[in-house]
């Protein structure tokens, strides 16, 4: 199971924001992804939005909910940065299609903390929804998700592409992401204590946009082996990342890396970490939508 996946259409076809990384013409469809996974033999994907214009996941999701999961990316509303009441416009938002996980780079004001942040209700209602938090955040907000994993200890969160704070990001010759120094030994070691946070899980994904070596990355080796061993196998879950590693180095070769970071991985454990965790994560939502029977 791919537990992170972008896809997306042209803004023509459906509209979304666009940059340097995804303009407005880029084209990422479900199709694509579908050929991809089928190719690595992956039966399940959580599709990502690339931001808070979510039309055509949404669209997918309903489509076909016994292949995919979708996220939702928080906007203003969610975040109660506008006088909406936040947790009104997540239910609101929730009621488009059923995502099971809220993406967010801000959590509040780094200066009041979690505990007077207008997220707060929001993220108790995740919790109580068994919706993740799928988390993204820039350098200053890392101390008020530290806050509100004690706060809501039942909240379950996911953190990005191993745990790396989004900062300086160019795009490269193959239209990919990178970054420099993404994963610095202390940001290492502030993630070491969210591992204290038994419902706070590990993407180990996006290796290629943070890595300055080629396949199988090992400069990545040290700090992804000192993340698994503090998060243990059962909380880790791989993901792609898809569209912007899909030919450089080929969506095939992405689960292939988890080994090779990790080789003291059983067999069980591996297969876990690459779809039975994330199964396990969003069994509801599967659940609810298991796969049609085929007519003959």
């Amino acid at each position: 199971m791919d537990a992170h996946a972008h896809v997306f259409r042209p803004v023509a076809a459906s509209p979304r924001g666009c940059d340097d990384l995804a303009p407005a013409e880029r084209d990422a469809p479900v199709e694509e992804l579908l050929v991809a996974m089928a190719g690595a033999g992956a039966a399940h994907a959580v599709l990502v939005p690339l931001d808070g214009a979510d039309d055509y996941v949404a669209e997918v999701v309903t489509e076909r909910p016994a292949t995919f999961a979708g996220i939702a990316v928080a906007t203003a509303p969610e975040q109660g940065r506008t006088p909406t009441d936040p947790v009104r416009a997540l239910i609101e938002r929730r009621a488009r299609y059923p995502f099971v996980a809220l993406r967010s780079g801000w959590l509040g004001d780094p200066g009041s903390g979690a505990a007077a942040s207008p997220m707060l209700p929001v993220l108790r209602d995740l919790a109580e929804g068994g919706i993740a938090l799928w988390s993204y955040l820039p350098p200053d907000q890392l101390p008020l998700l530290h806050e509100a994993v004690r706060l809501v200890p039942e909240l379950r969160v996911v953190l990005n592409h191993l745990g790396f704070i989004p900062h300086g990001m160019w795009i490269d010759r193959h239209r990919r992401p990178r970054f420099i120094d993404a994963l610095a030994p202390p940001l290492v070691d502030d993630l070491l204590r969210l591992a204290d946070a038994p419902a706070v899980h590990l993407m180990v994904s996006a290796q290629y946009a943070l890595s300055a070596d080629d396949p199988p990355y090992p400069d990545l080796f040290a700090p992804t082996r000192r993340l698994a061993a503090a998060f243990g196998p059962d909380r880790l879950l791989w993901g792609s990342d898809f569209p912007w590693p899909a030919v450089v180095p080929g969506y095939r070769t992405l689960p292939d890396l988890v080994a090779a970071a990790l080789p003291d991985l059983t067999p069980t454990q591996l297969t876990d970490v690459l779809g039975g965790n994330a199964l396990r994560l969003f069994a509801g939502h599967f659940a609810a939508h298991p796969p049609r029977k085929k007519e003959h």
